[in-house]
C-alpha cells in the first residue's frame, strides 16, 4: 500500500481534533495508526505545526488540540490582544529582537496571529514551545512594537 497523501493525512488530523478529545500527538498517531497511516512522532508534530493546531485547557487541568480560527483581518487584533492576556507570560528586547515568553505550547499559535498582522516592520517570528522570536526591521520598530504588545497585556 503507497502512503496517503500529506494533504490527505493533514485534513484526517484536522477532522479528528474537531471530532474527537485529543491531547497529546501519541493520540493523534494513535488514530492514524488505527485507519492504517502510520507516520513518525517528528512527521506528527510538523503536521500540528503547519495546521497550526494549539492545545487550549480544557478543564479539570486537561489540554486538547484545536484549529486556531482565525476569521477577517480586523479580528486579528482582537485575537492577538485576547491570546496575549491569556498565555504571553514576559516580553523583552535586544536590538531589532523581541522574545515572547508564552505558556508552554501556545508560542506556535500566538507565533501564527502576530504572522496575520501582516505588518511591514515584522520580517518574520520563529515559535518554539513557550518563545517566539519576533524579527523587527529596526531597532526603533521593535520599541514601538515592544510598546504595543505591552499595550495588550493591560
Amino acid at each position: 500500500m503507497n502512503m496517503p497523501s500529506k494533504e490527505y493525512r493533514q485534513r484526517l488530523i484536522e477532522e479528528l481534533v474537531e471530532r474527537e478529545f485529543i491531547s497529546t500527538q501519541a493520540e493523534i498517531a494513535e488514530h492514524l495508526a488505527l485507519r492504517g497511516i502510520n507516520v513518525t512522532q517528528a512527521t506528527i508534530s510538523r503536521d500540528v505545526n503547519e495546521l497550526r493546531l494549539v492545545r487550549l485547557p480544557a478543564g479539570n487541568g486537561q489540554h486538547r488540540y484545536r484549529s486556531t480560527p482565525l476569521a477577517a483581518q480586523e479580528d486579528v487584533v482582537g485575537e492577538l490582544s485576547q491570546r496575549f492576556k491569556l498565555f504571553v507570560r514576559d516580553l523583552d528586547r535586544g536590538e531589532n529582537l523581541l522574545v515572547v515568553t508564552t505558556d508552554e505550547g501556545h508560542a506556535s499559535g500566538i507565533a501564527y496571529v502576530i504572522d496575520k498582522l501582516d505588518r511591514d516592520e515584522i520580517v518574520g517570528t520563529l515559535a518554539g514551545q513557550n518563545t517566539i522570536l519576533v524579527v523587527c526591521r529596526s531597532g526603533a520598530q521593535a520599541e514601538a512594537l515592544l510598546d504595543e504588545f505591552e499595550s495588550l497585556l493591560e
